[in-house]
């Protein structure tokens, strides 16, 4: 996806074509490993400890 979007400047619309995701997936991943990038940089964990829920 990354490479998809970033490297071959595809639409998000046309990676969710070629990937056969809906388009909401494709920038749900995007925008989550977005975010652990940030975190990695920063020097922050990854992610946040799992939710619990009931």
């Amino acid at each position: 996806m990354v490479l998809l979007i970033g490297l071959e400047q595809m639409t998000y619309q046309e990676a969710a074509r070629v990937l056969e995701v809906p388009i909401g997936t494709v920038m749900s991943r995007l925008s989550r490993g977005h975010e652990r990038l940030r975190r990695l940089l920063q020097g922050l964990p990854a992610s946040n400890p799992p939710k619990v829920v009931k």
